[in-house]
């Protein structure tokens, strides 16, 4: 019998709490980077190409930029919701966006990320079509969230 599939895009619930908050009671962007960093383990891991996963082959994911675009933050005790996808796969990289919004509709912000793998035993870049499981069409959505593409 075959998997169902995930969908695509991951939404996953926080809460600010007031420990992650600043002096003026706003989620601190540092903590808000741990928040997206979360969501895209969790939803790498929900589709099997998470470190769970890649560990038993020695692999890794391998975080190379991350670019937060905001509105405004979450205050204390604000619930929020972070809804990730992977966007595309390339030969060595391979980009997630991420949305940042509240149950009330509103939108905080928007993120996006590139990754690399890399071989955890050489500790060199593993080209991504040698790893199947990055590359199922099935797991990568075209939602384009407002955000440009990082560049150096």
């Amino acid at each position: 019998m075959e998997k169902e599939l995930l969908p695509k895009v991951a939404h996953y619930d926080m809460m600010a709490d007031p420990f992650r908050c600043d002096f003026s009671k706003h989620l601190t962007v540092g903590q808000l980077g741990n928040a997206l960093l979360n969501a895209a383990d969790f939803h790498s891991d929900d589709r099997e190409f998470g470190m769970n996963y890649l560990h038993t082959i020695h692999r890794t994911w391998v975080l190379s930029r991350l670019c937060i675009e905001l509105e405004a933050m979450p205050r204390a005790y604000d619930p929020f919701f972070i809804e990730t996808w992977c966007d595309s796969a390339m030969k060595y990289f391979t980009s997630r966006n991420f949305k940042i919004g509240s149950p009330t509709g509103s939108v905080y912000g928007y993120g996006r990320s590139i990754w690399a793998m890399i071989d955890t035993e050489t500790r060199l870049p593993i080209s991504l079509p040698s790893t199947t499981a990055c590359l199922r069409p099935t797991w990568t959505a075209t939602i384009r969230a407002p955000l440009p593409v990082p560049r150096a």
